[in-house]
């Protein structure tokens, strides 16, 4: 294979078939593409935004991406589940129970307890209980509960209901949830940009050198051969938002790259890793 030190999107289109040609696939797990290929994860976001858009430019077979149970799904699930270990149980224990994830009811409804709290509603539509749920519930403070001996159905007071969101009390604030491996929740701000980067920056064909107060804010080293192991240098400014970078009034001569959640900058003279997108791809 010849090198081509200027990675465009036609030279990874020409890689992918090359690929499917020599293991004799129309798909290509990424694995494989990027054991056989000097192309980085990061070229293909970069220049595709999602590894199977570049599958599908190549003419090549897109990786299925798994699909999710129905809500329906799920909640016979919990209740196969809870009915086997004697009541309602945590997260963790349903994970080990269950033929999903621990993390699948949190990421369809938000959080495991309004996972817990759509349940309790699909329950008392189906006229069904399950021991604890009650309890559970009323410690939560989601339900106001009428049981009486005749029934046992759960009947949410729909006052409380009305009010989500609620306003905030001062308490810590964070973002919405991804469940991206150890990070429950996207960044809210440019530390959270800097810990989600490093879990990352590996894949993405980077290895990082150094992080400073200054600016900019890091210097890393960026795969460019993947082949002969060859790197080079790069100076990163981490923001929460693209734009900020701007607003700091921060000279894009003396950065190469900006890595943020969000890129909020079209008109921006510099690369943009925006992470968001990023984890995106990688989590497929």
């Amino acid at each position: 294979m010849v090198k081509n030190m200027n990675i465009d999107r036609q030279y990874i289109i020409n890689e992918f078939k090359r690929i499917s040609e020599e293991l004799g696939k129309k798909s290509i797990p990424r694995k494989d593409f990027l054991k056989n290929s000097d192309v980085s994860e990061w070229h293909i976001l970069r220049l595709f935004g999602s590894y199977n858009e570049a599958v599908i430019a190549a003419g090549l077979k897109p990786i299925p991406k798994p699909t999710r149970p129905a809500q329906e799904e799920i909640f016979e699930e919990m209740f196969r589940v809870f009915s086997e270990t004697g009541g309602v149980c945590s997260a963790l224990e349903f994970g080990r129970k269950s033929k999903y994830s621990r993390d699948l009811p949190a990421r369809v409804f938000g959080s495991w307890d309004k996972a817990l709290l759509s349940f309790a509603e699909w329950m008392r539509l189906s006229g069904r209980d399950i021991q604890g749920l009650s309890e559970v519930l009323k410690r939560k403070k989601f339900f106001k509960l009428t049981m009486t001996e005749e029934t046992s159905q759960i009947k949410p007071e729909s006052s409380l209901l009305e009010q989500l969101p609620y306003k905030s009390i001062g308490g810590g604030r964070y973002g919405s949830f991804i469940n991206f491996r150890g990070l429950q929740h996207a960044p809210i701000n440019e530390q959270g940009v800097v810990f989600l980067f490093g879990m990352i920056c590996f894949e993405l064909g980077f290895a990082v050198e150094a992080i400073r107060p200054g600016f900019p804010d890091c210097e890393a080293k960026r795969r460019i051969d993947k082949r002969k192991d060859q790197w080079e240098r790069v100076r990163i400014e981490f923001e929460f938002q693209s734009r900020s970078f701007r607003d700091h009034g921060h000279n894009p001569a003396d950065c190469d790259l900006i890595v943020c959640w969000e890129h909020d900058w079209p008109e921006c003279p510099l690369e943009v890793i925006e992470l968001k997108t990023a984890i995106q791809s990688l989590s497929e």
